[in-house]
């Protein structure tokens, strides 16, 4: 660590305030809300250091994966982080083919459920549809080139609402349909109603709570539901195919030559991603490494 010239810190965020009492500058990613696994008496006073000290040094970068979790963040540290969403590089240079027109890659969770993709293929079979809905843990070989090669996936969300599935699925123009319902925001993991009770007090004073009209950690507000749902990437991202019925699926599931436009739309936002992603990144280095001529060359 006394060598490194930057540090890059991720999850539990509270590791990125031991670091940058080090004295190094550092390049925080995080995935999650930044009070996870944090105890409640230790969340409003890491919040603090993150607002007045971490986000304040001009060398040190700090970003999430969705403006989900930046909203979380600034709910409750006044923090305001841009979200620069994953890139699942290490995919490349797989990219859909689509070969095997009549499977569907459904994704599963390591949690006790329903089989989903049995309940669709039980469904398809009793309407008569050719489909094959393949479980993507349950597949014989699990490698970038055989997801690419399905026609379609099915992307259910669940406890943690941004998971890197589901940008692996972009990443390779594979056509992905996510149900389009905001029960799934009623998330133990992302949304938890307990685990992240502190608010600075500013934001209690100052009336920044009229930003949030529903608080994600009420679910007993419906509405919110519908909002923070309607937040997520799975919601938000154009070039992503929701359905809210399985005929619905169904019916988006029938044209080749239409899932073929769906990759063509998924590619283009993902080169869009890439390009965006790296030029907030090599600033993001610029900075840390101290190099102000090199980013008013770029500019």
């Amino acid at each position: 660590l006394a060598e490194a010239d930057v540090v890059l810190c991720t999850e539990p965020a509270l590791a990125c305030e031991a670091l940058h009492s080090a004295g190094k500058p550092l390049l925080g990613y995080f995935g999650v809300h930044v009070g996870f696994m944090l105890r409640a008496a230790d969340q409003a006073p890491f919040y603090r250091a993150l607002r007045d000290s971490l986000a304040k040094d001009p060398r040190s970068t700090f970003a999430t994966c969705a403006p989900y979790v930046s909203f979380q963040v600034q709910h409750h540290a006044d923090v305001r982080l841009p979200a620069i969403r994953p890139l699942s590089l290490y995919t490349s240079p797989i990219s859909y083919v689509g070969r095997r027109q009549t499977d569907v890659l459904v994704n599963k969770r390591p949690i006790n459920f329903w089989d989903l993709g049995l309940l669709l293929q039980d469904f398809a079979a009793a309407n008569g549809q050719p489909w094959r809905f393949l479980d993507s843990q349950e597949l014989p070989n699990r490698g970038w080139d055989q997801w690419a090669e399905f026609a379609a996936a099915v992307y259910f969300p669940y406890d943690w609402l941004q998971t890197m599935t589901f940008y692996d699925l972009l990443a390779m123009a594979i056509p992905t349909f996510v149900p389009d319902s905001p029960l799934y925001t009623f998330a133990l993991g992302t949304n938890s109603p307990r685990a992240w009770p502190e608010v600075l007090e500013t934001l209690v004073d100052s009336g920044a709570a009229e930003l949030y009209p529903h608080d994600y950690r009420d679910w007993r507000d419906h509405s919110g539901r519908i909002f923070w749902w309607q937040l997520t990437d799975f919601s938000a991202l154009p070039e992503v195919v929701r359905f809210t019925s399985v005929s619905e699926l169904f019916v988006g599931l029938q044209g080749i030559e239409e899932l073929w436009k769906i990759s063509g739309r998924l590619r283009l936002a993902h080169t869009r991603r890439i390009a965006s992603a790296s030029r907030f990144w090599r600033e993001a280095l610029l900075r840390a490494l101290d190099c102000p001529d090199a980013l008013l060359t770029e500019a």
